[in-house]
């Protein structure tokens, strides 16, 4: 089962109206896309989605806690959540992030270990975007 693509591009505009999100447009669409291969089944996609734009609001409103990351993200933050609310469950997404005025520049987001590990992910394949482009 895999995700049609009116729900990814549904998901990316859900993703993308969070006020005082920064994130690269290219960027925003790989994540969204690299989630759907965590989650191929579309009401756990569904979940993952609604539960990133919940996350990525309480981030910019400053609601929650998050941790600081060491190595080659060391200039950003990580916030852990789980895809679909459960008493009990690990948290097994994140949000890659720094605070910026009025808001929040994420660097990534996705599953942490499906279908690669996240921080690596990022780490490797992504500059600051700072200034550039945002969604």
């Amino acid at each position: 089962m895999s995700v049609d693509a009116d729900l990814l591009r549904s998901a990316v505009r859900a993703v993308a109206s969070v006020e005082g999100l920064h994130m690269d447009p290219d960027h925003l669409v790989e994540d969204v896309f690299v989630l759907s291969r965590s989650f191929p089944d579309e009401r756990d996609f569904q979940c993952a989605v609604a539960s990133t734009v919940r996350a990525m609001m309480a981030l910019v409103e400053r609601r929650v806690g998050s941790s600081e990351l060491r190595h080659g993200l060391s200039a950003w933050r990580s916030y852990h959540y789980q895809h679909r609310v459960a008493q009990g469950a690990r948290a097994d997404c994140r949000i890659v992030f720094r605070y910026v005025d009025g808001g929040i520049e994420v660097r990534g987001f996705g599953h942490r270990h499906v279908p690669a590990d996240v921080y690596e992910r990022l780490a490797r394949s992504r500059r600051a975007s700072r200034g550039g482009p945002s969604a």
